[in-house]
């Protein structure tokens, strides 16, 4: 009995999907949409850098207030 509500319910899950795509007229103007516009790579390495600089300027700032105490 599970194994054919499991079916069923795949099967309707699957039936709406396909309608969905068959008759959406916006799904190629919502790929284009959300599509990255660069490479995703390139932004964590620029990122990281940002990040490892602030790091380091707080670090240097709690060295110079630490060693005035």
């Amino acid at each position: 009995m599970t194994l054919f509500a499991a079916l069923v319910g795949v099967g309707t899950f699957s039936f709406f999907a396909y309608e969905y795509a068959v008759h959406e007229t916006r799904i190629p103007e919502l790929l284009e949409r959300y599509r990255p516009l660069g490479s995703v790579t390139e932004d964590s390495v620029a990122r990281y850098d940002m990040e490892r600089r602030y790091r380091d300027l707080d670090a240097v700032r709690s060295y110079r207030e630490r060693d005035a105490a």
